[in-house]
């Protein structure tokens, strides 16, 4: 039984799972524009964000990018594509907006304001693109959580019951 298309309003589901590969990558590249302490802070954290990563290339590979992938079947498929976007644009605006540290008056800069040519002391903007950042980091993790949870459900769904055996009888 293959699934039935999405509507042609929404974008299609290849499309969703590698903006969702690829958002992470963009997120960093993103970041390295104005990156100084933050990298140290992102090189110890290192593991965990790449197994994350993996995680989501495991969903979008495998749930969302097959012909027969559980993320694609009707009941799934609405959540799915709102959860990979919401983590996907997420990263990527964090990447954009995350102030580097502040330790320093010239590390209070993010892509954002070295863009658009903010001062290096504090200014309204940088306190704009923390709070955006902020909001971006909430929404990356909560749609990364949320698409992993859709998956796994999924997934668990899709598995055939184990036959029951009985216990062996005791003479």
């Amino acid at each position: 039984m293959h699934p039935t298309p999405a509507p042609a309003s929404a974008p299609p589901m290849p499309l969703t799972a590698w903006v969702a590969i690829l958002a992470p990558l963009v997120g960093i590249a993103l970041k390295l524009a104005s990156a100084g302490w933050l990298a140290v802070f992102l090189l110890f954290w290192s593991p965990l964000l790449v197994a994350g990563y993996v995680a989501v290339v495991l969903a979008a590979a495998r749930g969302m990018l097959r012909r027969q992938g559980v993320l694609r079947r009707q009941e799934r498929r609405s959540r799915a594509r709102i959860w990979a976007w919401l983590t996907s644009v997420g990263v990527v605006v964090l990447g954009l907006t995350a102030i580097d540290g502040g330790d320093t008056r010239e590390s209070v800069q993010s892509t954002l304001t070295l863009l658009l040519g903010a001062p290096t002391s504090p200014s309204p903007l940088h306190e704009l693109s923390a709070g955006i950042g902020w909001a971006a980091l909430i929404a990356w993790l909560v749609g990364w959580l949320a698409l992993m949870v859709e998956w796994a459900v999924a997934v668990q769904a899709t598995r055939k019951p184990a036959p029951r055996v009985a216990p062996p009888v005791v003479e």
